[in-house]
């Protein structure tokens, strides 16, 4: 082209030239060729259509910096001519891509890019050469800067066309960004397609716990993923390596020559715990033992690539140890480049490691064959999902069913004290008194009758005593006298007569107020020599009582706190009971169970007949009864509630602060060894019952106090 203004003609001719590109240009911009011949044929082109002289495509690098992709004829338009130059060249391509937002750019013939100041020691963006420099954006979906589009015109031109240029310029940058776009819709489309076959093969390779199974899906859906002509699949059972599945074949033949030397490859490689790679050239830095087996499979089988790959589950935490599986790829045309296709091994391995790790654990769980049915079950009821619902249905089915049919002991609760059957209180031998000294101890045994158990004072008896005293005194002084008189006068004179009366009355005074002092301490167990003390002391046994010979102290509590405090003849002081007579259980049945008591003695099978403790001789019927005491926790008896030693009326439980609910007294005999019945004749040895009440469904035997609650509370109520 010259300076002089185009005609219509050339006009026509250059339009037809730059539509002609343009439809060039898009088919190459859609088309699937490699970058760099895309680009070398887009410059060519976009040069051609415009009879520009040369051109370039810089394009980003990894880095961040300018890389030229693409030139032709740059070293002719004078970047080195001039000192400088390709410097200043370079700060104009740096600042053109680095614009926000990206746009096209002119710079003339010696021109600088704007007029702003240039930093000290800064290189100027600037185009020292004599061609129009025109540079434009390639930019990609998100409208980042991807690289540049340059293009050098010559300056003959008519002015009016550089404007055009630029524009057309900045068109074929377009298709530019276009062919990036295509490019990774088409590698993420290709990336999609992988995800979905890896997926697609992860998803198989699960399906099935069965060791022979899993190895076949991996071995032939993983030959298409890795596109080689076999896989092979080894699984370690214990020491040794089955090779389990090879990709074509339906049947492993164990004993062929193939996979004997297969499996002792597999062996050699998983010992040696690393992957194998065999290109054709034998690495003569493997273990001996590895190029062993390696040498014996190759003289069964040319493959020009060999892979064995361990493949190692990360449960498998012992790294010491050959991984549990392993894989073998062969191809016998190999790519030049195999780097892609060793790292779809790896992808293949590490999907597999998982499955073949289930499927081999489970291969070693006993009794395999008790599972089987139930993982067939799960496959036709159509998942995990639905066999555990029926399970979980058969399973609340049959509690309910053992809840309702299945019968158990219902037992009743209680609580109580071993304590001696035949009891006593004692009480104070006088009307009122205050208590000075406890003379037994809590749980005292060996009490004899007649021995002391408290002492006590009376102010009145004290003073009635010292009357009695000063009567006998006075009365033994008056004696005195008389009887000294006496014997002064004459014996029958009428004074000696008289004194004579009066010391016959005062002897009998004397005697009189000795007799009241005898009667008075008798009765109220006075100590002698100690004015107003007096005891309670244990009673006698009852000739009744069949050779009973001592107590012991079962009172409830410490009569020790008794001490200063006054007392009256009908206030108990301290129970005792016979220590060598029959002990029984004071037992306390809560209210809420006595009518699960009754109705098992009113009920047939669920009571017992002995014969009646008391002596009558009559049979009786009893429950049975287990009991644990305190301190003996470790070790239960038997006993038995007999039906006439439990009484009617319920009263308060006076002994449980804690306890509001009345409670019905009754009597357990407890069957205790005879050598052993010494260790719990403890008075007052706390023991806890369960009362056996018959069968009943397991569930209300477990249940029985929440259904009364719902019966009471809610039945009831309406």
């Amino acid at each position: 082209m010259s300076n002089r203004p185009p005609d219509s003609q050339d006009r026509a001719r250059f339009s037809q030239q730059l539509d002609s590109a343009f439809e060039d240009a898009s088919r190459l911009a859609g088309s699937s060729l490699a970058p760099a011949e895309f680009y070398e044929k887009l410059l060519t082109r976009a040069l051609g259509a415009i009879n520009a002289p040369a051109g370039a495509v810089w394009l980003r690098t990894p880095q961040g910096f300018l890389q030229v992709a693409a030139q032709q004829n740059l070293e002719k338009v004078g970047l080195d001519d001039k000192r400088g130059g390709r410097q200043c060249h370079n700060e104009v391509l740096r600042q053109v891509f680095q614009a926000a937002p990206p746009r096209p750019v002119m710079v003339e013939p010696q021109g600088r890019l704007g007029n702003g100041p240039v930093e000290p020691g800064g290189v100027p963006a600037a185009n020292l050469t004599d061609y129009y420099a025109l540079f434009a954006p390639i930019v990609g979906p998100e409208k980042q800067s991807l690289g540049l589009l340059e293009v050098f015109q010559e300056s003959s031109h008519d002015p009016r066309m550089y404007q055009t240029f630029l524009q057309y310029t900045l068109q074929m940058a377009g298709y530019a960004s276009q062919y990036h776009s295509f490019t990774g819709n088409r590698q993420n489309a290709g990336t999609e397609k992988a995800f979905t076959q890896v997926e697609a093969f992860a998803r198989l390779i699960h399906t099935t716990l069965n060791p022979t199974e899993c190895a076949y899906h991996i071995a032939n859906e993983g030959r298409k993923l890795i596109e080689a002509d076999r896989v092979c699949v080894g699984v370690r059972h214990g020491a040794k390596t089955t090779v389990e599945a090879v990709s074509g074949a339906d049947v492993v033949e164990k004993a062929s020559t193939h996979v004997r030397r297969l499996r002792a490859l597999f062996d050699a490689v998983l010992k040696f715990n690393d992957k194998l790679v065999f290109q054709g050239t034998r690495d003569e830095a493997l273990p001996p033992n590895v190029l062993s087996a390696l040498d014996a499979y190759l003289a069964e089988s040319q493959p020009k690539l060999l892979v064995v790959s361990p493949i190692r589950d990360e449960r498998e935490k012992d790294s010491e140890k050959p991984a549990r599986s392993a894989l073998l790829v062969e191809v016998f045309n190999p790519p030049d480049q195999a780097d892609a296709l060793l790292q779809r091994v790896d992808v293949v391995g590490k999907h597999a490691a998982s499955a073949l790790y289930n499927a081999a654990e489970l291969k070693r769980i006993p009794f395999k064959p008790l599972w089987w049915p139930v993982v067939k079950l799960q496959d036709g009821l159509g998942g995990k999902t639905k066999l555990y619902t029926l399970l979980g249905v058969l399973a609340a089915l049959a509690l309910i069913a053992l809840m309702v049919f299945w019968p158990a002991p219902l037992k009743m609760d209680a609580k109580g004290q071993f304590m001696p059957e035949h009891v006593v209180q004692v009480y104070s031998p006088a009307a009122r008194g205050t208590v000075e000294e406890v003379m037994v101890t809590p749980g005292q045994l060996r009490i004899k009758p007649g021995d002391a158990v408290v002492k006590l004072f009376d102010k009145g008896l004290a003073e009635q005593l010292g009357r009695l005293d000063g009567e006998i005194d006075a009365a033994q002084k008056e004696k005195t006298l008389l009887t000294a008189r006496l014997q002064e006068v004459p014996k029958d004179s009428t004074v000696a007569a008289d004194f004579s009366t009066r010391l016959a009355q005062a002897d009998a005074r004397e005697n009189q107020a000795k007799k009241q002092k005898d009667d008075l301490v008798r009765r109220n167990k006075l100590i002698a020599n100690e004015s107003g003390y007096f005891l309670a002391v244990a009673p006698d046994f009852p000739p009744s009582a069949g050779g009973l010979r001592e107590w012991a102290n079962i009172s409830g509590g410490d009569v020790r706190e008794k001490l200063r405090s006054e007392v009256n003849g009908a206030q108990p002081l301290v129970r005792l009971g016979a220590l060598d007579g029959p002990w029984r259980g004071d037992t306390k049945i809560p209210q809420r169970g006595i009518g699960h008591v009754n109705r098992a003695f009113a009920t047939e099978g669920d009571h017992f007949m002995g014969v009646d403790p008391k002596g009558s001789g009559k049979p009786t019927k009893y429950l049975r009864v287990t009991v644990l005491f305190a301190g003996f926790e470790t070790e239960s008896f038997e006993g038995k509630l007999f039906e006439n030693e439990v009484n009617i009326e319920a009263v308060p439980n006076k002994d449980d602060h804690n306890e509001t609910e009345p409670v019905i007294q009754a009597f357990v005999r407890v069957d205790i060894p005879a050598d052993r019945l010494e260790h719990f004749k403890k008075a007052g040895a706390e023991m806890r019952v369960k009362i056996h009440c018959g069968d009943r469904p397991l569930g209300y035997s477990l249940f029985h106090g929440v259904w009364e609650w719902f019966y009471e509370k809610v039945i009831f109520y309406f």
